[in-house]
């Protein structure tokens, strides 16, 4: 204790006392975290944090190690809530795999597009009339015709003049070559088969408009050059080509410098068609979609605006976003000179293996006309209609009387066939559908399958020698079906990889991540918890020391009182 004397007034010495303790709880009256030894301390950038857990002095060494590990799983919660929203909710992971079917001028995609390292199989069905002679002199019912083939063969289709534009389509032509598959076939190239004679019916068709003195002209030489509707001849001379009279009078189909006449003619070698479709560059939603064909961005064959589009694809690439929903799809056919739709039907194995693939059907009522489908009425020329099964392809096959269908007239009006025998369709034999991988949108397997018929239009030129025949009815000739043919192994690997293994990772990914998410939530919230308490203890202990100190200052400071309050007298 300190002593100070003081003179008073009387004289009298008093003594007066400042206590060290009056000195030290001034000091305390500071922030303790402001001042450690006297001198002032760096504020940290976890002052908050601090502050938020009840943390009022420097945290022990349990205390930071709490902190950081609860930093780390919110920084991890962070990162598995972006995964999950990314893998769930959005297509980022099949846009990595998607990406590289862009058709841009070099890449690999486009190598593969322009000569694919797979050649499908061609398989054709001709129609053998086999009492054609009976039925016509009334000896027999019903034209019996049998399905003969299938006559096989390998096609290999590439791309030729290809064109890579500015706009982000490319143009081309496809080119292909066949060979006879003996193996696989069921008959041989020379077997004789009695077909109708398809440029004497046309020609039937084409003198009905012509004026009387030109049909007379026309009807004497186009006798003179062949008087039989139906004829026989070899399966390859059908498919490929034989000399016809009839195609050599030129005067009646036009300037042409050939004389031979085939039903594949034009689908072999390099096609006169030329397609413009969309590499893809600027979007994938439009990769493969016909932009134009022949230069034209639209057909005009048809009545309607809807009916003359042609925004479907070729059928070899599809827009993968379509497969998202399941959504239908469309694939343009020269040959129906129109676009067909496909529809989802089921989900199959591929490979003998998890591997899934998407099989699509063209739909049953996809050439009616009646109230079952009353939009394709657009499609009928003149405003008439054929029976349902049967399309009307006047207009887009120089004016002769073709009318395309599905094989043995499947989904057809059953008048299409009640004057025939041998006609049976079948869905699993005749019906099409495309088996689709659903990440990368192009077919992996099934069947394209298509029948060619002709009208009989008698007129002067045929009608005493088909008599007996009904005028337009319509008359089958053969049809095609074209399957996938066998994937090599280094396709059926890359195919494998990118639906097996890309679904294992995505699974593993989508999954994963929800997994994280809800770990490091569940640690969160203990995590939250187990401040909470922390923080409630802190600050029940502070408040205990406060409280404590209080006290200890108190009775200080009653004790020092009492001291300073003896006065002693010096006499």
């Amino acid at each position: 204790m300190t002593e100070d004397k003081l003179n008073n007034s009387n004289g009298i010495n008093v003594a007066t006392t400042v206590s060290p303790n009056d000195t030290a709880t001034s000091i305390q009256t500071q922030s303790p975290r402001n001042y450690r030894n006297g001198y002032k301390k760096q504020t940290s950038i976890l002052e908050p944090v601090y502050k938020l857990v009840g943390i009022d002095d420097e945290p022990t060494a349990k205390e930071l190690g709490t902190l950081i590990l609860l930093g780390l799983v919110v920084i991890l919660f962070i990162i598995s809530v972006t995964g999950f929203v990314i893998m769930w909710f959005t297509e980022v992971y099949d846009s990595q795999y998607t990406s590289k079917l862009i058709l841009s001028n070099g890449s690999i995609a486009a190598q593969y597009w322009a000569d694919p390292p797979v050649s499908p199989h061609l398989k054709v069905h001709i129609f053998n009339y086999t009492n054609i002679d009976d039925y016509l002199n009334g000896r027999a019912d019903k034209i019996h015709v049998d399905d003969l083939g299938p006559y096989t063969y390998n096609e290999h289709c590439t791309k030729k003049n290809v064109v890579f534009n500015t706009n982000f389509t490319v143009t081309y032509k496809d080119h292909r070559d066949y060979t006879f598959l003996p193996d696989f076939s069921n008959g041989f190239e020379w077997d004789k088969i009695v077909t109708p004679n398809v440029p004497l019916i046309t020609a039937a068709y084409k003198v009905k408009s012509m004026s009387y003195f030109e049909k007379t002209i026309k009807i004497t030489a186009i006798r003179s050059a062949s008087r039989s509707p139906f004829h026989a001849k070899s399966a390859a001379e059908i498919l490929w080509g034989y000399a016809d009279e009839i195609i050599k009078l030129k005067n009646m189909f036009g300037s042409s410098s050939r004389n031979t006449f085939g039903m594949l003619m034009t689908r072999n070698g390099t096609s006169p068609d030329t397609f413009q479709i969309k590499t893809g560059e600027d979007g994938l939603q439009n990769l493969a979609v016909i932009q134009q064909f022949n230069g034209l961005t639209k057909l005009n064959y048809w009545r309607t605006n809807e009916c003359n589009r042609i925004d479907g694809t070729d059928g070899s690439q599809f827009p993968p976003h379509l497969m998202e929903n399941k959504e239908r799809l469309h694939v343009f056919l020269p040959a129906f000179c129109r676009k067909i739709p496909l529809e989802f039907d089921e989900e199959i194995d591929i490979f003998h293996t998890f591997a899934k693939a998407w099989r699509y059907r063209t739909p049953l009522n996809v050439l009616s006309y009646d109230d079952d489908n009353s939009a394709n009425q657009c499609y009928c020329s003149l405003g008439k209609c054929p029976l349902s099964g049967v399309f009307d392809g006047t207009l887009c096959y120089d004016d002769a009387p073709i009318f395309p269908s599905f094989p043995h007239f499947f989904s057809g009006d059953p008048k299409l066939y009640e004057k025939f025998e041998g006609i049976k369709p079948q869905k699993e034999l005749h019906q099409t559908f495309a088996d689709i991988h659903p990440r990368l949108a192009f077919p992996i397997g099934g069947a394209s399958r298509i029948q060619i018929n002709i009208q009989l239009h008698k007129q002067d030129l045929l009608d005493r020698e088909l008599k007996r025949m009904d005028e337009g009815i319509i008359l089958p000739i053969l049809w095609l079906e074209i399957t996938q043919g066998e994937l090599n192994e280094e396709l059926q690997t890359l195919i494998f990889h990118s639906t097996f293994s890309a679904n294992a990772i995505q699974y593993a990914l989508k999954y994963g991540t929800l997994l994280i998410c809800v770990t490091t939530l569940a640690l969160l919230v203990a995590g939250v918890y187990y401040l909470g308490k922390f923080r409630e203890k802190n600050l029940k202990r502070r408040n205990l020391t406060v409280s404590n100190n209080e006290m200890k200052s108190l009775k200080k400071r009653k004790t020092n009182d009492t001291i300073n309050t003896e006065i002693p007298l010096s006499i």
